[in-house]
């Protein structure tokens, strides 16, 4: 296990180097601090933690759902509660009303049917899940005034435990039509492979933050998270390169879109990265590791409203 955790660091030191050295630098002024130290931090590296920039609490509820494409039987529908703590930065970019921004954080959840409603249908599963992480959010804004309207996408890393509360077995006879003994069975061996475990997964958000004074954000956002049975460190990072190496792409040509219409840049970065994400999220629905021959993990999605305290 040691030895896996490692490997994946040192993957993910080599993949923020590569795209440090494939990016062109720009010229650009920060609110918050001098071109040195924005220029050393323009590319957010994964593990390269500083505690410099604002700091922000951010609490979030959301309501949705958990999915996995082998499973017939059905979860019941989840609220969340979720905090994240972490550093804001951000920087005149081209234009003055043009905001680039990043922030990094670490968060922790809470999944459980409760926390949406008390009374579930027959044959829909209750869950308790509680999770942890770390996560980049970034984007481009629009500053208008004392308000900046913020549209961002987010990925990170996430580890889960999840507790099943009900399980087929004690249901299976009750739905209509009534499932077989068969699919109770197979549903309960995929269903183990989650239960009272940590399992390492992803996390992409998109959404966008309305922010007063600097000071106040409001947000709306949708969450899509993969937990993953098992870790396979190589296919994953086989994945991992797969999806980077289409954002970094991605990301080349908003650059090139942000030299010719810099008010045009916002809207594109949002809609083009979180299309990206999505279309990742759902690959790998149906193998994890995506394009690897490999399982079906557990997915959430969500809709999420927050409200974010920067100091």
């Amino acid at each position: 296990m040691i030895r896996k955790i490692f490997l994946f660091a040192a993957a993910i030191v080599l993949l923020t180097n590569m795209n440090l050295f494939a990016q062109n630098e720009k010229d650009s002024t920060n609110e918050n601090w001098n071109d040195e130290e924005w220029l050393n931090w323009k590319d957010y590296d994964w593990l390269h933690w500083e505690f410099h920039g604002r700091p922000f609490i951010e609490v979030n509820y959301g309501i949705g759902g958990a999915d996995h494409k082998k499973l017939k039987s059905k979860f019941a529908d989840i609220g969340s509660l979720e905090i994240k703590l972490g550093h804001a930065y951000c920087s005149t970019y081209y234009a003055e009303d043009i905001i680039k921004f990043s922030e990094k954080y670490l968060f922790g959840s809470r999944f459980r049917a409760d926390l949406k409603s008390s009374s579930t249908s027959i044959g829909e599963m209750k869950s308790d899940l509680w999770r942890f992480g770390f996560a980049k959010r970034e984007g481009y804004a629009y500053k208008l005034n004392n308000i900046s309207i913020m549209p961002y996408n987010s990925s990170g890393f996430v580890w889960s435990r999840i507790e099943m509360i009900d399980y087929p077995a004690k249901f299976y006879l009750l739905t209509n039509p009534p499932m077989s003994l068969d699919n109770a069975i197979n549903d309960t061996e995929i269903l183990n492979r989650f239960h009272d475990a940590y399992r390492f997964g992803t996390v992409n958000e998109g959404g966008i933050k309305l922010d007063i004074f600097s000071t106040v954000s409001f947000n709306i956002s949708y969450e899509a998270a993969v937990i993953f049975p098992r870790h396979l460190f190589w296919k994953h990072l086989g994945s991992l390169i797969i999806e980077e190496s289409a954002k970094h792409l991605l990301d080349n040509f908003i650059d090139e879109v942000s030299d010719s219409s810099p008010y045009a840049t916002p809207i594109v970065d949002f809609l083009l990265n979180n299309g990206l994400s999505y279309a990742f999220f759902t690959l790998k629905k149906d193998r994890m590791n995506w394009p690897f021959e490999t399982e079906a993990p557990l997915t959430y999605e969500m809709i999420k409203f927050g409200i974010t305290v920067t100091f």
